[in-house]
């Protein structure tokens, strides 16, 4: 069985950036698994939500299983680190945070889904996270060494990096602007990394793999609507059109760091070749 594997920080990471290619393989029989690093328990909550489950942890755990099962994940593990909070913040030096967590430690659980699952794919963020969360940075860090520290015979075949081609990322902004949405400049991550991120992304000739997820916007959407915490209705990714979604969602973007690639087709499918 083909089966792919996706390491993120927080309980709604796995949809915001690679909710549509989930859904996409999982639709075509792909076994997919997801690794959440954290509880996500620093997450700002609606005061409506936070009354009724003022436990933020518990309330983002049940958010995560239902946007898993929305999505067709078949396997989400939960390496309950403590949310590291934006980046600056003392949460950052908090006992408990991913953010101190040991690098080969959490590595090492990684290395031990390799063993159970014999995943041929592993998404993993580049080197900023993003958009420069302490979380998201860490993330990529363990999934590497995992990655590298792995014995060959599990390691995954391919390597891929999620990425935000600079001029997507830009028009994203200006689009949900254009339609009367206040977004911030880190606005195709889905999060406002705050004021000193002017501008968020890679060069567009990083990527070089373009997932079609169009056939699986509404899937994305009704799994953020699954984190009503961190997604309300008044969020602007929530606000946004269907028709501008459909437009700004069309792809999901990455980049194969396992090898140079030489085989076009990996650009429009992430296990192209592995069969042959």
């Amino acid at each position: 069985m083909r089966t792919l594997l996706a390491v993120h920080a927080h309980p709604d990471d796995e949809t915001l950036t690679t909710g549509g290619t989930l859904a996409r393989y999982s639709a075509a029989g792909v076994r997919t698994i997801v690794v959440t690093c954290t509880l996500g328990d620093l997450g700002e909550v609606p005061p409506s939500l936070r009354a009724r489950e003022p436990d933020v942890a518990a309330l983002r755990d049940r958010e995560l299983d239902a946007a898993i099962r929305t999505l067709g994940v078949a396997r989400v593990v939960k390496l309950g680190y403590g949310d590291s909070g934006m980046a600056g913040e003392p949460a950052n030096e908090r006992s408990g945070s991913f953010a101190r967590a040991d690098l080969q430690t959490a590595a090492a659980r990684i290395v031990e889904l390799f063993e159970a699952e014999r995943p041929s794919v592993l998404l993993a963020y580049d080197e900023t996270g993003g958009y420069g969360h302490p979380d998201h940075v860490k993330a990529h860090q363990v999934a590497l060494a995992a990655y590298h520290t792995a014995p060959s015979r599990i390691r995954p075949a391919r390597l891929f990096f999620v990425r935000f081609p600079r001029t997507w990322a830009a028009r994203f902004v200006e689009s949900l602007r254009a339609a009367g949405i206040d977004a911030p400049p880190s606005a195709a991550a889905g999060a406002d990394a705050g004021p000193d991120v002017t501008q968020i992304g890679v060069p567009d000739e990083v990527v070089t793999a373009r997932v079609d997820v169009s056939g699986f916007i509404g899937l994305k959407r009704a799994a953020l609507e699954c984190h009503a915490s961190q997604m309300p209705p008044e969020h602007f990714l929530m606000r946004m059109p269907p028709a501008l979604a459909s437009q700004l969602w069309h792809d999901e973007y990455y980049s194969l760091e396992t090898a140079i690639q030489h085989d076009t087709n990996v650009a429009d499918d992430l296990f192209a070749g592995l069969d042959d």
